[in-house]
């Protein structure tokens, strides 16, 4: 990210920001989040048959989820205004359909207890083709070969991820479609959660490539992206650890169920932590280093969405908590609350401060849904519900 911006400049940085916030959103819109009825029905009993009846669910779902996922990612970049070329157009849209499957995958992968593995799909994915997209950024069009690097890493990973699940993946099941209709019907509430999270997450970018153009993206999108590896690494080095012990502990409410709760809030806020001390500081030392030292001043952008996102990572924990105890309305209706909050509110800061009102708006957005997840969780405590 540092490099992009500091040799190729703040719009082609916005506008990988841009297809990278689009990617997600198109995931996530298209996914119908069917997982929260396979993963919680296979963490209560796990076995292989489970694990291959899930999966055949999911592989049924993909040819839905899929084309959805690529027509509405085509279509968001085009509104956008992003002027692709087709061949850009072509891997960014095989990089949309191949995250469809990954993220479904993935999941599975932690569930069987092999977190590491998903680490390395996940990074195969998102992080291994960078360094040699670095080399390309010289070539009169260096979108176009980041994009090709980024279509093959990600064809990659889902061969990669394939071949983890392959014992349960080519079980042959047969699937009702009723049976995918009672899922669907059951995630319905999660589906919208999940969702209004995503959208929040990366709405200032498309509000600042509405109003200001890729340029402004740019420079937010680098703190931002420098802030997010935080809810990543967290994710992979914490969440994931935990994740099977919280749905099994609140999905069956057993007696040390707020012991798990509170050692994994705990692991994640002092992991965050110490993270951010370690972004913030390497992101003043290459902007030394590198001699670009009029990003020096901006670096408060970077602290003020650590902030927000280490309140987001530290609350992460109770959102878990309440998905496995099915309280699954109210987490929409929390989620849904606050995007719209933030909606008004990022809208409202980007047209009257630019990329800084887009900073604020995130930690806004970032202490709201920590307060309201703290404070649906007591409310439920006090009821012994939970």
């Amino acid at each position: 990210m540092f490099a992009v911006l500091a040799w190729s400049g703040p719009a082609l940085l916005g506008v990988y920001g841009v297809l990278t916030s689009i990617e997600l959103v198109a995931i996530y819109l298209a996914g119908f989040e069917f997982h929260t009825f396979t993963t919680r029905r296979y963490a209560r009993r796990p076995s292989p048959r489970a694990l291959g009846r899930s999966l055949a669910c999911h592989r049924k779902m993909l040819l839905v989820s899929t084309p959805l996922a690529v027509i509405g990612a085509g279509l968001a970049a085009w509104l956008l205004g992003l002027n692709l070329g087709w061949v850009e157009y072509l891997s960014f849209l095989i990089v949309v359909a191949t995250g469809v499957a990954v993220q479904e995958t993935v999941r599975f992968i932690v569930l069987i207890h092999r977190p590491v593995m998903s680490v390395v799909v996940s990074f195969i994915r998102t992080a291994s083709w960078q360094p040699a997209a670095l080399l390309c950024l010289s070539a009169p069009s260096p979108l176009l070969p980041m994009l090709a690097l980024w279509a093959v890493a990600a064809l990659m990973s889902l061969v990669l991820a394939a071949w983890l699940l392959r014992a349960a993946l080519w079980r042959r099941v047969r699937i009702p479609l009723r049976y995918l209709a009672h899922g669907l019907l059951k995630g319905r509430n999660y589906y919208l959660t999940a969702n209004a999270a995503v959208l929040q997450g990366n709405l200032e970018r498309f509000v600042l490539q509405t109003f200001l153009g890729p340029a402004a993206v740019g420079v937010y999108a680098f703190f931002q992206s420098l802030a997010s590896t935080l809810p990543a690494l967290v994710q992979s080095a914490v969440l994931n650890l935990w994740l099977p012990s919280l749905l099994k502990d609140f999905g069956q409410r057993r007696s040390g169920r707020f012991t798990t709760l509170r050692r994994a809030a705990l692991r994640a806020l002092a992991v965050s932590a110490l993270l951010s001390v370690g972004v913030a500081v390497g992101a003043a030392a290459l902007s030394l280093l590198s001699g670009h030292r009029e990003y020096i001043p901006l670096l408060w952008m970077l602290g003020v969405l650590l902030v927000g996102q280490i309140v987001q990572v530290w609350t992460q924990p109770v959102h878990l908590a309440l998905y496995a105890a099915h309280r699954d309305r109210a987490l929409m209706i929390l989620s849904l609350t606050v995007l719209a909050a933030s909606s008004v509110l990022g809208i409202l800061l980007v047209r009257s401060a630019g990329v800084q009102g887009a900073v604020m708006s995130q930690l806004a957005g970032g202490l709201m849904l920590g307060l309201a997840r703290s404070g649906l969780f007591r409310f439920y405590l006090k009821r012994n519900v939970i």
